[in-house]
């Protein structure tokens, strides 16, 4: 079976003072129909600029310089606006990191949401509503027909991002871009969200692609993990198999930067020194500079090794466990 979204060699760029940024360096992979994939990294590392370019949200100085995207068999690169325009929220949709960036705050809930489903065809303004109430309701909002009513002020924090899921939800698009929708939340509305946001995948098949820093909310939603830096991907694979045994030096580092991970009494181990700018950045190993196994070798840039359903990037990689 073809996959629902395929990215290859995706490559994205920033016009600076500084010269030519490449934000997002010919990252490629897929992502099935009902699946959630984990997108994890440092800030910096290209994970939201690779869900921007997935939806063609990359405006000036900004561009795709390279590469395809293809939902449902449809490439989106290159894609006029109005057809790209006409995808956006019926086939892939993006719930950002503040819901104040989605949400109109001179506008009822309700109205925003038959504004969402009049863009895509909706006419009907009884079957509107109830569309509206039945989304507020899958998305953990208490009466919904009477919180139509009101506006994104008369919501806490917790709530307006379940209403901005819900607004991404309403035409039923294929894929979701979640770009670390919970991180702002408090660790018991981000526990309902994440158990909620899981349901709606499977119940309803909707597949989504999960941004986040944070890989314990991204080991308890994805089954499938990439771990991004300097722009590249350097190792994918099922998010247990990739947490519990890492390949990659620096997979291995965020993992020993987690409290979970350390000694009680003891200070964290950290990833030496800070992430490269990307102006700068050469040919080999980006990590090396920081990297504890990197030696001449690491000059070049690794080819990528695969193993099953897991690959990386790395002339060093940890062994394998037996």
């Amino acid at each position: 079976m073809s996959p629902l979204l395929e990215a290859r060699g995706l490559t994205t760029v920033f016009e600076t003072r500084a010269g030519l940024l490449p934000a997002v360096r010919d990252v490629s992979f897929t992502v099935a129909a009902g699946e959630i994939v984990g997108l994890v990294g440092e800030s910096g590392s290209g994970k939201s600029v690779t869900g921007f370019s997935l939806l063609g949200l990359i405006d000036p100085p900004g561009r795709i310089a390279a590469g395809s995207v293809r939902l449902d068999g449809e490439e989106l690169i290159g894609l006029e606006q109005g057809r790209l325009r006409a995808l956006r929220g019926r086939s892939i949709a993006m719930v950002f990191q503040d819901p104040s960036t989605t949400l109109n705050p001179l506008l009822t809930i309700g109205a925003q949401m038959r504004l969402a489903l009049e863009a895509h065809g909706g006419r009907d303004a009884s079957a509107m509503r109830a569309r509206a109430i039945e989304t507020l309701s899958q998305v953990g909002i208490a009466d919904p027909a009477a919180r139509l009513g009101a506006y994104p002020h008369q919501f806490s924090g917790g709530m307006r991002q379940r209403v901005a899921i819900a607004i991404a939800l309403l035409n039923r698009p294929k894929l979701i871009v979640c770009d670390e929708p919970t991180t702002a939340l408090d660790v018991s509305i981000q526990a309902q969200i994440l158990s909620e946001m899981r349901d709606l995948a499977r119940n309803i098949g909707t597949a989504m692609i999960w941004i986040s820093h944070d890989l314990a909310v991204v080991s308890s939603i994805a089954s499938r993990i990439l771990v991004m830096y300097a722009g590249r991907v350097l190792e994918t694979g099922p998010t247990r198999d990739v947490l519990s045994a890492p390949r990659h030096p620096y997979t291995q580092g965020l993992l020993d930067s987690l409290p979970a991970h350390a000694t009680p009494g003891t200070a964290l181990r950290q990833i030496p020194g800070s992430t490269p700018s990307l102006v700068d950045i050469g040919p080999g190993c980006a990590f090396a500079p920081r990297c504890a196994r990197a030696s001449e070798a690491c000059a070049s840039d690794p080819a990528e090794s695969v193993a099953g359903n897991r690959r990386w990037r790395c002339h060093h990689p940890i062994a394998a466990v037996a």
